[in-house]
């Protein structure tokens, strides 16, 4: 989660410098409860006293509304199209969620279509 930050506010800040401005706040979609939890939640610091300075990087760019992170269902993440073996169905899911589709056409050639051709040379 904290790379992830760390890309999108880079990214923010060079579009930034070209002059060009976000129409809403960018967000990333996390499938872990508790990572989201600490990182939105400013009370939990009482109860997490030796917290790794990840998440106050992570905290310091929610609060100053520069990131919004929100949760996803880890069953709905397009990424494990990726990263993890799938059920055919599952797999088929995700597939359409990324808009990926079989083409239209063959791309194998059928023998029988095909005008018979003499390779054998005349000697």
């Amino acid at each position: 989660m904290t790379h992830t930050v760390a890309e999108l506010y880079w990214l923010r800040m060079l579009l930034k410098e070209l002059h060009i401005s976000l129409l809403t706040t960018p967000y990333i979609w996390v499938d872990n409860t508790t990572a989201l939890a600490l990182s939105s939640n400013l009370v939990f610091h009482v109860r997490t006293k030796h917290i790794e300075m990840e998440y106050h990087f992570i905290r310091e760019k929610i609060f100053n509304k520069d990131i919004q992170a929100k949760y996803i269902s880890t069953s709905a993440q397009p990424l494990d199209i990726f990263t993890k073996g799938l059920s055919s169905s599952h797999f088929i899911s995700l597939r359409d969620k990324l808009m990926v589709h079989d083409l239209p056409i063959s791309l194998k050639e059928v023998v029988s279509d095909k005008p018979y051709v003499n390779l054998v040379s005349n000697r």
